[in-house]
């Protein structure tokens, strides 16, 4: 049976998988400048004369800051350091899981989680199978439809999401219409990390209903 006949189970949001996280720290490196010209008296020169000495201009360099290029995927509200800002920065994740489903692309999306959250390796490792299999979401997974801090005392920061899951069209390589996602809504407990001057979910859990 080819990959094409194999019907396609699509998997749930809850589904666990561990998933190593790599980040990319961007560095940049310097040149030197090339050393003084050589000057070399004439051979027909009745009389002969010492070289002028060619002054050299050495110019210090610039150091660069190195970039973080999470961070600067980040909206500026979803970097503070605050309440507001790790609300924003769930809102942020969620979004992030949208344009991940519907472009196949999971690098920013694993960023964005620590490794150790099951619950975030497990819509990392839905996103590789789908693109795997050449499919993607043809629209927005799901819609936040209210956040709030639950908890932010120094050592337990926590945000209440409330998440409609949209039935959306799977689409193949070739955009046809395959199959569709199920429709649900469900509520989400986000434990948040503060670190490298960055947001991260360090837990992500499933409300009962």
């Amino acid at each position: 049976m080819t990959a094409a006949a194999r019907p396609h189970r699509h998997r749930p949001l809850l589904a666990y998988a561990v998933v190593p996280v790599a980040l990319a720290v961007l560095g940049a490196c310097t040149g030197s400048d090339p050393g003084p010209a050589v000057t070399t008296p004439s051979s027909s020169s009745a009389v002969t004369s010492s070289p002028t000495p060619t002054a050299t201009t050495t110019s210090a360099s610039s150091p660069t800051a190195t970039v973080d290029p999470v961070i600067a995927k980040i909206p500026a509200a979803a970097r503070a350091n605050d309440k507001s800002g790790g609300v924003a920065f769930s809102r942020f994740y969620f979004g992030t899981l949208n344009s991940a489903f519907k472009t196949g692309d999971s690098e920013l999306l694993a960023a964005l989680a620590s490794p150790r959250c099951p619950t975030c390796m497990a819509f990392v490792d839905g996103v590789e199978q789908l693109n795997e299999q050449e499919r993607r979401y043809g629209g927005d997974l799901v819609s936040v439809t209210s956040a709030s801090a639950l908890n932010f005392s120094t050592n337990n920061k926590q945000v209440l999401l409330e998440i409609d899951q949209k039935s959306v069209p799977v689409l193949n390589e070739v955009n046809d219409h395959v199959g569709t996602t199920p429709a649900g809504k469900a509520s989400f407990i986000a434990t948040l990390g503060f670190k490298a001057g960055r947001w991260s979910i360090e837990r992500l859990q499933k409300v009962a209903s």
